[in-house]
């Protein structure tokens, strides 16, 4: 198997870096398109270059703090979709147990936390909101 491609991330993170800076001063609108443009500077296939797990992971936690829960949701999907997930790969299921949470998708939410849980033996929690994990051990002792 070929190593993926690699693609010079520099103004992709400067988008990014930008929608941050537009989050943290309230300028939603802003943040949203700045979003939408680094998404757009990945060329096709956008989940087969070196970084695109890191782009979709940057990309989807700016849109959760948007409250743009569908688009991340449709991000990490086609993510899952492309052919380029990699089964050991947890993230993309954690990222849709957070999206589901924040939407208040409970049953969805568990689901995906459970098998990032199994996935990555507990490991998916660490450097995260706590509020996360607290809702998957609550949930689960129900």
């Amino acid at each position: 198997m070929n190593p993926p491609p690699v693609l010079n991330v520099e103004p992709i993170y400067a988008l990014l870096r930008k929608a941050q800076e537009a989050i943290a001063i309230g300028d939603e609108d802003s943040a949203e398109r700045f979003c939408d443009d680094a998404w757009n500077a990945i060329p096709e296939p956008k989940y087969g270059w070196d970084s695109s797990y890191i782009c979709t992971s940057h990309e989807v936690a700016l849109l959760r703090s948007l409250r743009r829960f569908d688009k991340a949701i449709s991000l990490t999907q086609g993510y899952l979709d492309s052919g380029f997930h990699l089964e050991y790969e947890d993230g993309p299921f954690f990222w849709l147990g957070t999206l589901h949470f924040e939407k208040d998708d409970l049953d969805k939410a568990y689901e995906f936390f459970e098998r990032a849980n199994k996935m990555s033996r507990g490991h998916c929690f660490r450097e995260e909101d706590p509020k996360y994990k607290l809702f998957f051990k609550g949930y689960a002792a129900k």
